[in-house]
Formats: structure tokens, sequence, C-alpha cells
């Protein structure tokens, strides 16, 4: 389903491919506030708008279900091997060691409610691309905003306006002004974006599994299995 800013697409590519040729072509008048924008987004504003465009928040959320489902079939395979461990009757030193390791692993598996297992990391990193799907919400929203602001504007109408009716000043002016606009946005977004990687990232570090230490038994010992 398109959004608003698949509607206005049409509208922001020609009105930023105007504003991208002016900025490359005669640049924007020095100390403009556009400037730091350019430097901090590291893209022209044409690019930016490629760049929303391309961001699929449904996919993402799907993406998210799947992560989660994935969580609830290891949850559930860790209820049946911790039931499996105790039903056994094989006794001995290698019933004991196999039994170490076989909770070990269950334990590593874990659940969805215990962050420092597999489980509980899939389930943090569903949780993490669901944000993610927010944050290109949000930036598609605002992108869209932006375009809707500038498009009907009067530096827009000097961008759109033959080149003999206009001053060469007044199109940079009116260049960087509209690139402001669009950029500002899209440069809130991208400090959006290492905030959220930075709070989620010691929830998605690697989860590393740690073998235990097996117990030994003297070389000749007795092994019982009931057949």
């Amino acid at each position: 389903m398109a959004d608003a800013l698949d509607r206005l697409a049409e509208v922001g590519h020609d009105l930023l491919q105007r504003v991208d040729g002016t900025l490359t072509d005669r640049g924007a008048p020095p100390g403009d506030p556009v400037w730091p924008l350019l430097r901090q987004v590291g893209a022209l504003p044409g690019d930016v708008l490629r760049f929303g465009l391309r961001l699929d928040e449904r996919a993402l959320r799907a993406a998210a279900g799947e992560v989660r489902a994935v969580a609830d079939r290891f949850a559930h395979e860790h209820r049946l091997l911790t039931g499996d461990v105790d039903a056994g009757a094989w006794e001995g030193t290698g019933a004991e060691a196999f039994t170490t390791v076989w909770r070990s692993l269950t334990g590593h598996l874990g659940t969805t409610d215990d962050p420092a297992t597999m489980c509980g990391r899939l389930m943090a990193t569903g949780s993490y691309v669901d944000a993610l799907a927010d944050w290109v919400a949000v930036l598609r929203h605002e992108l869209a905003e932006a375009i809707a602001r500038v498009a009907t504007s009067a530096e827009a109408v000097t961008l759109r306006s033959p080149l003999t009716g206009r001053s060469s000043t007044a199109l940079v002016e009116a260049a960087a002004r509209v690139g402001t606009r669009f950029l500002q946005p899209a440069a809130d977004a991208f400090t959006a974006a290492d905030d959220l990687r930075a709070r989620w990232s010691s929830r998605l570090s690697e989860l590393r599994y740690t073998p235990p230490a097996v117990p030994s038994g003297p070389v000749g010992g007795v092994t019982r299995v009931q057949l």
C-alpha cells in the first residue's frame, strides 16, 4: 500500500533534481545552514529521497515476526529437551557427563524471557527490528511532510522558472533553502538511528556457548542402562 512518500515521490524527484543540480554546479551561499547538513547526511537531497523510498516498513515488520516465531520454536524445543534429560535410565560416569552437557545446551537455548539465552536474544532481535520499522515509518513520514512543504514554496517556483527569468543568486539561495528543509529531517533521523543502535547494542551482542566442565570417573567404572 502506497503511503504519502510514495504519492509525493514524482513531485519530490522533479524538485530535488533541480536542487541537486544547483548545489552541485553552483554551490550554496557561504555559511548557509545547508552546508553542515550536507556534511552530516553525506548525501544530496535527491539521494536522501531515493534512500527513503527504498525503505520498507512492512518487510521489517514481517521479518520481526519471523524471528519471534523462531524464538518460540526454540523455546518449545527447550521444554521438550528439559523433560527428556530427566526421563532416561542411564547411570554411571558417562551418564553424568552426558547429562551435564545436555543441561548446559538446553540452558544455552533457554527461554524467551531470559535475555542471556538464544531464545531471549532472538526475541530481543525481533524487538530491535520492530524498532527499526518504527524508525523507517517516522523517516518516511517526515520526508513526505518536507516535500509537501517545499513543493509549493516560493523557492520551488524560483527553481522551476525559466533560466531567463531568474538570477543566479536567487537560484542558489532557493536551492539552499529547499535543501535545508529537506535534509533536516534526514539528519534528525540519522541521529535517531545512532541512538537506537547504541541502546540495543548490548542486547544484540554475540552470545557464545561455554561448554561445561564434564565429570570424569575412573576407568572401568560401572555403567547401567535400562533397556
